[in-house]
């Protein structure tokens, strides 16, 4: 389980870019494949990168990627630090894209609660922000009560409310979680040893909530783990979002 001392300075969290897909995600660039991702992520500094495409919808196809990236990795001679792992679907409470098995495998587990543009995706039955919210919460929760070893290594984009397609304001969702709701949430992800994701992209679009989300971690201890949520080469680097970054969280 990848689990860190919590620190709050952005310069010494964006050291590591935990959630970059490789052209092995459909939704990423063809260009995005491993040596690219070697040389930017050296030419910019990076100290560690996860690697996170998306589940398929089995998982033979998910491990022989990985297989194929490692593989490559090992020939490249980088010494740059590199975590094989997976953006793994959370979709309903206590329901999952991976198994056990799977799970063991990898060096990092970046669970998404919130893809609810997805066809296989659970919603709650009252299509309201209070009503998603509820059911979202119930899904993050549910990752907590894992077995050993843990289910996942952080969340991925919490509470975001782009994917929520039935509400007509993608803030409404995060508008409607209360300073107290976020709190807790947060401080049970913590005691649980799950990270939460600071995503450089998701903050841009809600700052609001994001700012209320750094700043109320900060206070109740949380650990962040900063991602780009790269799908091209030119988002593999952290330094470009740090100053509005800056500006929106402190």
């Amino acid at each position: 389980m990848f689990f860190h001392e919590a620190t709050y300075d952005l310069e010494e969290l964006a050291r590591s870019n935990f959630h970059i897909h490789t052209s092995f995600s459909a939704c990423a660039k063809r260009d995005i494949k491993l040596p690219a991702i070697l040389r930017e992520a050296e030419r910019s500094g990076l100290e560690r990168v996860a690697l996170t495409d998306h589940s398929p919808a089995t998982e033979k196809p998910l491990m022989r990627q990985i297989a194929d990236l490692k593989r490559q990795y090992r020939e490249s001679g980088a010494e740059l630090q590199v975590l094989f792992g997976a953006e793994l679907s959370a979709f309903a409470p206590g329901e999952h894209s991976e198994t056990e098995l799977t799970r063991e495998q990898l060096d990092y587990r970046l669970a998404s609660t919130n893809h609810y543009h997805m066809e296989f995706w659970g919603h709650p039955e009252e299509k309201t922000a209070a009503g998603y919210k509820a059911h979202n919460f119930s899904i993050v929760r549910a990752l907590f009560k894992a077995p050993p070893r843990g289910r996942t290594d952080c969340v991925a984009h919490p509470f975001y409310g782009r994917f929520v397609r039935a509400l007509p304001d993608e803030t409404e969702l995060t508008r409607s979680i209360t300073d107290s709701e976020l709190g807790d949430i947060l401080q049970e992800g913590t005691r649980a040893q799950v990270a939460w994701e600071l995503n450089a992209k998701a903050v841009m679009r809600d700052p609001g909530f994001y700012r209320r989300y750094f700043n109320i971690g900060r206070e109740t201890g949380a650990v962040f783990n900063f991602g780009t949520d790269a799908h091209r080469l030119e988002d593999i680097d952290p330094r470009p979002f740090l100053e509005p970054l800056r500006k929106i969280l402190l």
